[in-house]
């Protein structure tokens, strides 16, 4: 079937491409945007009709049309226009941001006026994304549409990043949007795992986008049925134009990623040791133990290190960033296009190379798409399109604990002191034996990750194809039918190979593992859309559809060897030396048949109603046992009355505009396949060492899961209100929602007593709800004819709350990293931080002091204290752009303000005597205090902990008298004679150290400003350029995350590295550095 389908999509193709126009007269005439720029693609149909024909490269067109026709020109992201025919016409469309008659996509592809539609919508015309130069969507979108909450990728150019759609929704980390790609669909697939291959996403071409809409509420997303659940990024890509022969378009992309800044302030005073010293049994040599910098100042003096090679004691405030090098990223994007009044086709394709920052992390990608369409006869058209993505990604950044000695963000503040020299200990000698194994990590400092660096190896091998026919049928005028079907196959291909350690690469830790993934999915939908005429004054839609999809057909599998590798170096699994661990399943599979409806009324052209209703009928809600809960109803409820239409007249004439609009809608939603039944499914396993043959074996689904036959739907109940107002002729304009979303019956996975035989089951439990609020304003303080400042400045505020759980759970935790915990209580916000390891605290808030097993004394420390909450306050965009002539420059300032984030990297680093704050007391200078320590040491870095002494605290003064100092300050103590100051080691040990630090203190706001982008562009003009024989030439400079205007982290830890995209990530342990894009582009049509 799935052969089939792609034979029928080539060959329609290649028969579109060949189609030719009939030999008519026509009207002809030219279209441009309002800076004189040529609109390539703009619709232009004879009113009342299906005739039509859209502009060339040029902005050229002709059509043949009677006399007396009207006719409209319509173009994504540009006001609608009527002009009658006439023998030549000169047509200027206004661009969108302020437009009344703006047509925009909505669910199901669906093509809508925004002036009609009762609920918040975003569009983006695709240069927006295109030009960042983002490989995965997401992050071209941030500080761009109000209501979005995203977090940038981490680990390299191909990470996928995390977007949240008006507040968290679930409690199983199940928020994200779907994305929506000329009907396709994909997930956005996150992770809690901090290597990060990135998912589908990067797959696409962003070159080829026409424009991104954002539907944020479950008004505008229901259609879309249970997959929708979290909201839908729809991206609808270019198409061709009819023209006069064949236009070619070739664009060149070079961008520099520089690393600016480390992820966190490093000390660079004092270098390796424990008490201000060298090595007490050889005073030439660097006390080097655990990593530790707290010891004496760093002034060049030649000291042994580990390998007892004199070397010089000397700071090195750069050894951080010389471990990465500058990206670099080339893409080259060819496309052609042309066709006539019949027929059109578009032939693109796209190469991208791009090494990350760190070293042996690199993406490419190769893209090729062949789209058509064709007006077949009178009463029937189509368009079909078919996309080949290859791709390869090697070795990830890892974010986050160790990861097999990779993390070199966790070395820098854990493992290496301040003298580190990656210059020197990088040598081959320093981390390679004569005898080609690893030299140990006790005697040559950071052998393991220049080891691993150089001989072993991650990578993922990727493809993607994806096609779409659509078919329309015009019955009459009013009635007509349109049949789609579309499909998506991914396959990717894993592979990880380990040297091992021993002499000639040998041992245990000699590795190999090769996996994969096969998948497909497709969907098919027959819709009726009904045009009746009801009258003068209304206007009416109706369209009925059913719909059927279908995922997860194919089959996945991970097998490694155990025990090492027989012959060193030779990675395959039959050269495992025990039996090699095999699992092959097929994946998860899964259906949903839907019907559907959707119809519109307009009145007087003011007062606009839209009704939908859905039925889905999942698989994963089907039983065994015959109960089933699979079928579940949700319909939504949209107006919206255009105010200035109906009082013309009688309102100001600052007014140009004004809407109000409510809708409320309901979503229904499932869960992956297979969770609520047990069954089997056939595997295999290698007989033993060295064999390449295998048994099948018969192996459980979810053997560790309770099945529940009475799960039902999570349904969302969403209420929005909404108004669209605009003054002086469109020059400012307010656009402003609320919604209030409740999500019910939410399903979670919850454990299960040990005795049960199982450790999990499923429930329905819980109603968590958001409320917010989304301003979007927009404005042209200066609009002359040869110079506009047009600005946006856009803002949200969610608030959340869950509102119940269920009988008997108290808690539900969402996530967990080095103590800290991320949970859902009922009565409170999602996402609140929790920890054993806070402050306990007296009556007065003063912090207590107890008695210790490694240190004088400690913190005492509380049981499950709230710390705070990872959820922002508010996101901020604010974008401004000025036009001159054939000149544009734009800014835009992205700002998260509130939220809380884990750094352990400060936690540690702190401990360690690395990061920046560990400076203070270390001398008179910097606040230390001069005391004799127990060994009748004279020292100047005595340190005062805050805090007082817990109840019952008592020490043994020096005439054998017991004291007292019972809520005492270990000031007022040290004052009065009876207990010394603490040493660095020992006070930042008591905040930081890994066993009894305090989680507490490295908990931060992380609000911060950013100046996010930074464009300059500039056309030719056209007078210039077709000297020269050709129709276009731009030139783009564009700069990406240039920096922050404000960061309330301390010590300049990253706001944004939280080590993974999980919708609950709250933690950075790490991270990658701060770094910069610079790009230009070169844009050449033919």
């Amino acid at each position: 079937m799935r052969r089939s389908f792609l034979v029928c999509t080539l060959l329609f193709l290649c028969c579109c491409i060949t189609a030719f126009a009939q030999d008519k007269k026509v009207v002809s005439g030219t279209i441009k945007d309002s800076n004189g720029a040529f609109l390539p693609g703009v619709t232009i149909k004879e009113k009342g009709t299906s005739n039509g024909t859209m502009s060339n490269a040029e902005g050229g067109f002709k059509l043949s049309v009677p006399s007396n026709a009207v006719l409209v020109f319509s173009y994504m992201g540009y006001a609608t226009k009527e002009a009658p025919a006439s023998g030549s016409l000169d047509i200027v469309l206004s661009e969108d941001n302020k437009n009344l008659n703006e047509v925009v996509v909505t669910a199901l592809g669906m093509k809508r006026e925004q002036r009609k539609l009762g609920y918040a919508i975003t569009e983006l015309k695709g240069d927006e994304i295109s030009k960042t130069n983002a490989i995965n969507p997401v992050a071209a979108l941030q500080g761009k549409v109000a209501g979005v909450d995203i977090s940038s990728a981490v680990g390299g150019p191909q990470a996928a990043g995390r977007i949240i759609l008006r507040g968290a929704k679930s409690l199983n980390d199940k928020d994200q949007p779907i994305f929506v790609v000329d009907g396709v669909i994909f997930e956005n697939e996150v992770s809690d795992n901090a290597v990060n291959f990135g998912n589908v996403l990067k797959n696409l071409n962003p070159d080829e986008y026409q424009s991104v809409t954002v539907l944020k509420g479950a008004a505008a997303t229901a259609l879309y049925g249970s997959r929708a659940l979290n909201g839908a990024v729809l991206i609808t890509t270019k198409k061709g134009v009819a023209r006069k022969g064949i236009g070619v378009t070739v664009s060149q992309t070079v961008q520099l990623e520089e690393v600016y800044k480390t992820p966190i302030e490093l000390q660079n005073t004092y270098g390796a040791g424990l008490d201000g010293t060298f090595s007490t049994s050889d005073p030439d040599a660097v006390d080097w133990q655990g990593g530790y910098s707290f010891g004496p100042k760093m002034e060049g003096q030649m000291k042994k290190v580990l390998n007892g090679e004199l070397r010089p004691f000397s700071p090195m405030p750069n050894n951080y960033k010389d471990m990465y090098r500058t990206g670099q990223y080339y893409n080259t994007n060819v496309a052609m296009e042309g066709g006539s009044e019949r027929g059109t086709f578009r032939l693109s394709f796209s190469r991208l190379n791009n090494k990350g920052v760190v070293t042996n992390n690199e993406f490419n990608r190769n893209n090729i798409s062949l789209k058509a369409s064709q007006t077949i006869s009178k009463y029937l058209s189509a368009d079909a399109g078919v996309t080949y993505t290859a791709s390869k990604t090697y070795n990830p950044d890892r974010q986050g604990g160790d990861y097999t000695g990779q993390n070199l963000g966790r070395k820098y503040v854990y493992v290496f002191p301040r003298n580190y020299d990656p210059a020197y200990w990088s040598r081959k000698e320093n981390y390679l034996a004569p005898d080609n194994s690893m030299r140990p990590t006790g005697s040559y400092a950071g052998a393991d990750y220049w080891y691993t660096l150089a001989f072993n190896s991650w990578t993922r091998r990727e493809s993607l194809l994806t096609g779409y026919v659509n078919l329309t049928a015009t019955a009459t005028d009013w009635l007509k039918f349109l049949l789609k079907g579309n499909m998506s196959k991914e396959n990717t291909y894993d592979q990880r190979k380990d040297a091992g350690q021993g002499p000639n690469f040998s041992g245990s830790v000699g590795y190999f593992q090769e996996g994969g993934m096969d998948r497909l999915q497709h969907t098919f939908t027959g819709m009726a859309m009904i045009t009746p005429k009801l009258g003068k004054d209304f206007e009416a839609t109706l369209n009925l559809g059913a719909e059927t999809w279908n995922s997860g057909i194919g089959q996945q599998y991970v097998n490694k060897t155990s025990g090492g590798l027989r012959l060193p170096r030779l990675y395959a699994i039959s050269n495992s030396v025990n039996a090699a661990q095999i699992d092959n399943k097929p994946l998860d599979r899964k259906r949903i048949n839907s019907v559907f409806f959707a119809a519109s009324l307009a009145y007087k052209n003011a007062f606009f109603l839209d009704v939908t209703g859905r039925n889905d009928w999942s698989s994963a809600l089907t039983y065994l046992t015959g109960n089933s809960n699979n079928s579940y109803f949700y319909p939504s409820f949209s107006g919206a009355w255009e105010f200035t239409e109906s009082l013309k007249g009688k309102l100001p004439s600052v007014i140009s505009f004004g809407k109000l609009r409510a809708s409320y809608a309901m979503v229904g939603g499932d869960l992956n396949p297979y969770q609520t039944n047990s069954g089997y499914y056939t595997d295999s396993y290698f007989q033993g060492a060295g064999s390449n043959s295998s048994l099948p074996l018969m192996k459980i689904y979810n053997e560790d899961i309770m099945p529940n036959p009475s799960l039902k739907p999570s349904i969302s109940h969403s209420l929005e209100f909404g108004a669209d107002v605009r003054f002086f002729n469109n020059r400012l304009g307010f656009d402003v929602a609320w919604y209030k979303t409740n999500v019910k019956n939410q399903i979670l996975q919850l454990p299960v007593s040990f005795e049960s035989g199982v450790k999990s089951r499923y429930i329905n439990a819980g109603n968590m709800q958001n409320t917010g609020i989304e301003v979007a304003i927009n404005a042209t303080p200066i609009q002359h004819k040869d110079f506009t400042w047009d600005l946006t400045l856009n803002g949200s505020h969610n608030k959340n709350k869950i509102i119940e759980l269920t009988n008997g759970v108290s808690e539900v935790q969402l996530n967990e990293d080095q103590g800290v915990r991320v949970i859902a209580t009922a009565g409170k916000s999602y996402g609140v931080l929790a920890t054993p390891y806070g402050y306990t605290r007296n009556a007065q808030g003063q912090k207590v002091i107890e008695k210790s097993g490694d240190f004088p004394v400690q913190y005492k420390r509380g049981v499950n204290n709230n710390i705070g909450n990872i959820t922002p306050d508010l996101n901020l965009g604010f974008s401004n752009t000025f036009t001159y002539k054939n000149w544009n420059l734009g800014f835009l300032v992205q700002a998260r303000i509130g939220g809380d984030m884990f750094s352990a990297s400060h936690q540690y680093g702190t401990g360690r005597g690395t990061t920046k704050n560990t400076e203070a007391g270390r001398d008179i200078a910097s606040g230390g205090i001069t005391f004799t320590d127990a060994t009748g040491r004279t020292r100047n870095d005595g340190m005062i902990p805050d805090g007082v002494f817990q109840d019952g605290y008592t020490i043994t003064g020096s005439n054998g008298q017991l004291i007292d100092l019972s809520g005492k300050t270990y000031r007022e103590a040290y004052t009065a004679g009876y207990v010394t100051p603490l040493t660095p080691f020992q006070y930042y040990g008591m905040q930081g150290d890994w066993g009894i630090g305090i989680r507490e203190f490295s908990v931060f706001d992380a609000s911060y400003v950013a100046l996010r982008e930074v464009s300059l562009g500039y056309s030719l003009p056209s007078s210039l350029v077709q000297r020269v024989k050709l129709n276009s030439v731009r030139v783009n400079l564009v700069g990406r995350n240039l920096g922050y205007l404000y960061n309330h982290m301390p010590i300049g830890i990253n706001p944004e590295a939280v080590r993974n995209n999980s919708s609950s990530a709250f933690s950075e342990y790490g991270s990658t550095p701060y770094t910069r894009n610079m790009a230009v582009t070169i844009q050449v049509g033919f």
